[in-house]
């Protein structure tokens, strides 16, 4: 089994003082945070320049801020025969319209209250206590 390291970004803007979060509805059905891969091109990228860049490549927007949760999963697929070991950062993006790179793929604005329960996978929802910690204290 290959390992990897990738990333999850819980990307968000905020939207008139209503912070919206970056959700894509995947066309195997899942609802997932946007993830990539560390080092696989840039073999020194530390975790906080992969989160940086993969927004760029996958939204094509800056970020404004680009926080480490310090979360971390170890999550096995089985059907690319990996085991992955996932890293969670809270980012922070301009108030515009994006959409993901491929561009063919849906995706929804959810809530700081709605995030959990729109995630499909508990890898990805047990990081929303983090972030609902870091962004009331704001």
């Amino acid at each position: 089994m290959k390992e990897v390291t990738k990333i999850l970004m819980f990307t968000y803007r905020n939207n008139n003082g209503q912070k919206e979060f970056f959700v894509q509805h995947n066309h195997r059905c899942f609802n997932t945070v946007l993830s990539g891969h560390v080092g696989d091109n840039i073999p020194e990228e530390t975790l906080e320049q992969a989160a940086r860049r993969e927004t760029i490549e996958e939204l094509g927007v800056e970020p404004i801020s680009v926080t480490n949760l310090d979360h971390k999963e170890v999550v096995e697929l089985k059907e690319w025969d990996k085991l992955s070991t996932e890293w969670a950062f809270l980012i922070e993006i301009p108030n515009v319209n994006v959409h993901y790179l491929e561009g063919d793929e849906e995706h929804g604005w959810y809530t700081l209250d709605e995030l959990e329960n729109a995630l499909t996978w508990p890898n990805q929802q047990r990081a929303v206590p983090k972030i609902k910690q870091i962004l009331e204290k704001e």
